[in-house]
């Protein structure tokens, strides 16, 4: 990746944190990479002209660091992140336990606030969200077997935010594939990052339900694993080839095609993800 694609990455990331902030402090917290693509993406289909400027921050207060400025990309992107993240604390509360569920009850009042606000935003994506969570919910506790529909809730949710992208019918269409197949793969790839945690706690996972995995069978999990994520990288690809006339394209091509593919690679390979997304996909390439 070329040093201004890559900085211009960097600084869609960091202006999603301050756009967070506007709708509360305690949502920067949860910023992750993820919601940096989708904004990056926002921005891509409808030909985001970024203002950038630089500033201390709150992670780096002596050395300043290049965002790009309010925007509508940002302002739905950080919108549907707390969103997705208020539900998802929600769901941790209710079905985990031990430091995660922890986590989640101190982070669960701190983002009411910011939610609050976002669903006055968009309540359409909030009522999408919540009806979602609520089938993923009723999902694990019936310790259902199918990875498919395990991982379809969090499809659905991408699918609809993706959606919201672009009013042109065709390319709606197109990115609320896109929106499924991103959501499947993050569902797949922190399923399979979780396993071994998961099977010492107890807690659901697909994966361990599968013929042959039930006694964590590393082996056989990454296989089947393996499989239905390059399935779903393979059909994102197919998806994204039909979206033309993107601006930053470079970037989007350099996530989707190295970016994801490496991350799916480090996950099947054993290599941990957990926590905090501090690595975009995009960093593991050279920059030239």
């Amino acid at each position: 990746m070329k040093i201004c694609d890559y900085e211009l990455y960097k600084a869609v990331y960091c202006g999603l944190c301050k756009e967070l902030a506007s709708f509360g402090i305690a949502s920067r917290m949860t910023l992750s990479y993820d919601f940096a693509f989708l904004a990056l993406l926002y921005m891509a289909v409808n030909k985001t002209v970024t203002e950038i400027r630089r500033e201390p921050c709150m992670a780096h207060a002596i050395k300043k660091t290049s965002y790009v400025c309010h925007s509508d990309a940002l302002q739905f992107t950080a919108a549907a992140e707390c969103i997705s993240v208020y539900h998802k604390i929600k769901d941790d509360i209710e079905d985990d336990g031990g430091i995660k569920r922890l986590s989640a009850k101190t982070l669960f009042v701190p983002m009411k606030k910011p939610y609050e606000k976002a669903k006055k935003f968009y309540p359409d994506l909030a009522k999408i969200t919540e009806e979602n969570m609520s089938l993923q919910h009723k999902t694990e506790s019936g310790k259902c077997p199918s990875v498919d529909r395990a991982a379809e809730p969090t499809a659905a949710i991408m699918s609809a935010m993706a959606a919201r992208i672009s009013d042109n019918p065709e390319k709606k269409r197109i990115l609320a594939r896109m929106g499924y197949l991103l959501g499947r793969f993050i569902y797949l790839a922190d399923a399979l990052d979780d396993v071994e945690k998961d099977f010492r706690s107890g807690n659901y996972n697909p994966l361990l339900l599968q013929e042959g995995c039930e006694n964590c069978n590393l082996e056989n999990i990454r296989k089947i694993a393996r499989d239905s994520i390059y399935f779903t990288l393979g059909e994102l690809s197919n998806a994204y080839v039909l979206l033309d006339d993107l601006m930053y394209k470079p970037i989007i091509d350099n996530v989707i095609y190295m970016g994801l593919p490496y991350v799916a690679e480090k996950l099947l390979r054993g290599e941990k993800i957990s926590g905090p997304r501090k690595h975009s996909p995009a960093e593991r390439n050279e920059i030239i």
